[in-house]
């Protein structure tokens, strides 16, 4: 059976990891202004974290239309007898119920819509694990498996340097509780039941990166091996010192640095950096 593997641009997987593992990207809309702009598409991380910096429009984002997702869904059921469309968590973007929508107005059962309760290369990483799964021959039923254990077992740490964005956008979930911190205190994060959920303090930007690792090593046993992933905005200096350090201090089979794409850098704000990884099974 040909299966087909969708997810959306808050995924942030580099263009050349989709296409190496023949992953289908449906991109989000950031908007400046009157100017409409398809994530990844026809503006860049770097072009988009360039505007944010000299632009005083505030930009925001928007979901592809359920219309968009029938005709992308159409188009893929020419070539493919089967669609697992894994998206980020509906908590946090519209993504997921448009294609839904779309999914029911076909009244295609070969369309699977899955909710991952995640965002950026977790949700990237549990897309990464079923195109692997497919490329190797994996039916349905298989990539349906591998998709739930990757979303069972994929964490993410990140920490912003303001939670101003956050809370702009209505994204901040549990961690609007930090609000109020001081401007020295740096928030960590993960996401909890599709929620952003703060779990820890570092006083200042310094001290993020071992506290970090301190939570890494109280979920990755001895030994594990890990894919990781370094997801920063426009702070690809830090990318490389906590790339370096995490793979110094755990057995990566895989490191990828990626640039959050605009969608995700516009709820995120410049200065944003995180760490994703999946266990190897």
């Amino acid at each position: 059976m040909r299966i087909a593997i969708v997810t959306d641009s808050m995924a942030d997987l580099p263009a050349n990891l989709a296409e190496e593992n023949r992953i289908h990207v449906v991109p989000l809309y950031v908007i400046f202004g009157e100017e409409s702009f398809l994530d990844g598409v026809n503006i860049t991380s770097r072009e988009f974290f360039r505007r944010l910096k000299t632009s005083s429009t505030v930009p925001s984002t928007s979901q592809p239309s359920p219309a968009s997702f029938i005709s992308f869904y159409d188009r893929l059921l020419e070539e493919y007898d089967h669609i697992f469309s894994i998206h980020a968590s509906s908590k946090l973007s519209g993504t997921f119920q448009s294609a839904c929508i779309a999914r029911d107005t076909l009244e295609k059962e070969s369309v699977e819509v899955i909710d991952t309760y995640q965002v950026t290369m977790c949700q990237g990483f549990v897309a990464l694990a079923a195109a692997r799964a497919v490329l190797e021959g994996a039916g349905p039923q298989r990539a349906r498996d591998v998709i739930h254990e990757a979303m069972d077992s994929a964490r993410l740490l990140f920490t912003v340097d303001t939670l101003e964005y956050l809370a702009r956008h209505g994204r901040i979930g549990r961690a609007a509780s930090m609000l109020g911190t001081m401007m020295s205190v740096k928030p960590i994060a993960r996401i909890i039941d599709g929620e952003v959920t703060p779990v820890a303090k570092a006083y200042g930007r310094r001290v993020v990166l071992s506290r970090v690792l301190s939570l890494m090593n109280k979920e990755i046993g001895p030994g594990q091996a890990i894919h990781a992933s370094i997801v920063h905005a426009d702070s690809a200096d830090r990318a490389a010192e906590w790339s370096e350090t995490i793979e110094s201090e755990f057995n990566c089979r895989e490191m990828i640095i990626t640039e959050c794409g605009p969608v995700v850098g516009t709820h995120a704000g410049p200065g944003a950096i995180g760490v994703a990884w999946l266990p190897c099974g």
